[in-house]
């Protein structure tokens, strides 16, 4: 263990890989194929092992194939993950307004699910602004039902920039935000989001890591300065001091990225170990309580 870490949570978790004290939530996965990648922990039976070994207690998912393929049937699939293992798994039902009357049918489906706490929005993948009228049905039921939505969120996007994080979460106060990858390259604008509107939320996925990449792949959001990927040191310790522990939620984008190595992130940040057990499973606890999901 690194020499001077006061916390008994990263001790128990260097000795075990995991903790009993202090369970993990992850608000941010993903379910299903991947076509053209190889992610040796997407199987259902290896993801499921994984996450045994790093303590991790519940996952919320959405569909790889709903997000980037056929929406319908991506949906379909979430569902029998769900079903095969609702211990473990949970839902984001996957919104895209290019679809228009898939948007107009959403109570009507997601009347049926079993085990959906939310919706999962891409606009920079659908490259649809997330302030558009063509999520605003989505999002009046989401409100009108308090559901968590997890919206992916880039930096100077285009279409899901942290400031249209913040029109939308004024608008439709009912419904719960959290901003996927925090924002990325606009971090301090994504704090202010979260500190000054009670349902928006940081959730950590690719906070962890510095990224430089040459080139964003189409519908990721508006490239960025380089020196915007590289600077990311200390950032977890400017969440909780600026927006406070109880407005992160963990996520890893998994199978994507280890939760052992997420988790290793919070576990060394300079902050207490009240804050860790907020941000790694306290505050999911609270917005998942809602939900018949047990």
């Amino acid at each position: 263990m690194k020499p001077g870490n006061p916390s008994v949570i990263a001790r128990e978790y260097m000795e075990r890989g995991s903790s009993e004290t202090c369970p993990l939530i992850d608000m941010h996965t993903h379910y299903g194929p991947y076509p053209g990648a190889y992610l040796p922990a997407m199987p259902p039976d290896k993801m499921r092992h994984a996450l045994q070994r790093c303590g991790v207690k519940k996952i919320v998912c959405s569909a790889h194939e709903a997000l980037l393929g056929d929406l319908e049937r991506g949906n379909t699939l979430m569902q029998e993950g769900i079903d095969e293992c609702p211990e473990l798994f949970l839902g984001y039902w996957v919104v895209n307004p290019n679809y228009p009357e898939a948007v107009v049918r959403l109570p009507e489906d997601f009347a049926r699910t079993r085990g959906f706490v939310g919706l999962k929005l891409g606009p920079d993948y659908h490259t649809y602004p997330l302030t558009g009228s063509g999520y605003a049905p989505a999002l009046e039921y989401a409100n009108e039902r308090g559901l968590i939505i997890l919206v992916h969120t880039w930096g100077d996007s285009l279409f899901n920039s942290p400031q249209q994080v913040a029109a939308v979460a004024e608008k439709y106060p009912e419904a719960t935000f959290l901003m996927g990858h925090s924002g990325f390259g606009d971090f301090e604008t994504s704090v202010r989001v979260a500190r000054d509107f009670p349902n928006a939320y940081l959730e950590l996925t690719c906070v962890y890591i510095a990224h430089d990449f040459a080139m964003q792949p189409a519908g990721s959001g508006t490239p960025l300065p380089l020196n915007s990927y590289l600077h990311v040191n200390g950032i977890i310790e400017y969440m909780v001091e600026n927006a406070s522990a109880k407005k992160i939620v963990f996520g890893t984008d998994m199978p994507w990225y280890s939760p052992h190595y997420a988790a290793g992130a919070i576990l060394f940040a300079r902050i207490d170990d009240d804050a860790r057990h907020d941000i790694c499973h306290r505050n999911a606890e609270r917005l998942l309580a809602k939900f018949p999901i047990d």
